[in-house]
């Protein structure tokens, strides 16, 4: 059986290869800030996401998700 992607579904670099475990690590990321290490963990570790993914994703998300700095003058 011959395995086709899309444009859509690969991308390169370190980036996911699909549209179907991007959605997992984003909501693992979600879990990450929300719930914590261990949850997020659990649930990638449940949908079958490799373990050097798990650990590059949430080692970094930190760093990865920060939002970009107000735009907004201080106030005096």
């Amino acid at each position: 059986m011959h395995s086709t992607s899309s444009k859509d579904d690969v991308v390169e670099g370190n980036s996911r290869n699909d549209t179907a475990t991007a959605q997992l690590v984003e909501q693992g990321v979600e879990f990450h800030k929300v719930l914590g290490r261990t949850v997020a963990t659990a649930y990638l570790k449940e949908h079958h996401v490799p373990t050097e993914v798990i650990y590059r994703i949430l080692s970094s998300s930190a760093a990865r998700r920060q939002s970009p700095p107000s735009r907004t003058p201080p106030r005096c």
